[in-house]
């Protein structure tokens, strides 16, 4: 779906502050190959409906509904640049053949002209890594699927970073980003770091470990409820 190359990108994320509305902040922290990024990334649960072609989002996804911190990138002389905002999705379909896998939330950014330069990226977020969601790229695990988040930069500056999952071996994470600018694609590179550092914050762990918990015991209750007794016909 993009074009990789070799760098040496790392990803870092930490769950963090659990907001209203069951939002959830996700503090990020991106280097390597030039690269860097740091910021926090605003999570929901994932509500998008099918795609008219029957499509849906992976399960476990939410939906990326903000983000904010800096960006740089050395080669094309960015440095600490604010990263503006997220752009929308949309959701529209494959341009290519059909691939059942590939999820409801699929948009493109068309950043030169007749789409002979365009991206794409879906603003999912997975918790738990992401699964397969591309036929044929068969890879798991990063907290970005194959088609990535997309955001502006101050600049003027577009950014698409994906996750490549464990494509360099098990127990390996990969993450690729593009930049753009007007309608000029300024770089890409691909990656990975085996071992990359996932730490929830004890805050957002505890939520989610007593929703779990309050799940499992209702189910226990009903497994263990005494049957009613049987009424008598006498």
């Amino acid at each position: 779906m993009k074009a990789k190359y070799w760098g040496a990108l790392a990803f870092a994320a930490t769950l963090g502050l659990a907001a209203q509305a069951d939002a959830t902040v996700v503090r990020f922290s991106v280097s390597g190959d030039g690269y860097s990024a740091a910021g926090l990334m605003t999570v929901t649960p994932n509500t998008a409906p099918p795609a008219s072609d029957g499509r849906t989002d992976p399960p476990g996804s939410y939906a990326i509904t903000g983000i904010s911190g800096t960006f740089s990138d050395a080669a094309d002389g960015i440095s600490n640049a604010a990263i503006t905002g997220l752009i929308a999705t949309n959701p529209g379909a494959e341009r290519g053949p059909f691939d059942p896998l590939v999820p409801a939330s699929l948009s493109w950014v068309d950043y030169a002209p007749a789409t002979q330069g365009a991206f794409s990226y879906d603003n999912l977020f997975f918790p738990a890594g992401s699964p397969v969601d591309c036929t044929d790229f068969q890879v798991t695990g990063t907290f970005l699927d194959d088609l990535g988040t997309a955001f502006t930069v101050d600049g003027g500056y577009l950014v698409n970073l994906w996750g490549d999952g464990d494509l360099l071996g098990p127990g390996t994470t990969a993450y690729g980003v593009k930049v753009v600018q007007g309608a000029n694609l300024l770089s890409t590179s691909f990656s990975g770091l085996s071992g990359a550092a996932v730490v929830p914050e004890p805050s957002t762990w505890a939520l989610m470990l007593l929703a779990f918990a309050g799940l499992g015991a209702r189910l226990r209750r009903r497994r263990t409820r005494p049957a009613p007794a049987a009424a008598s016909l006498a």
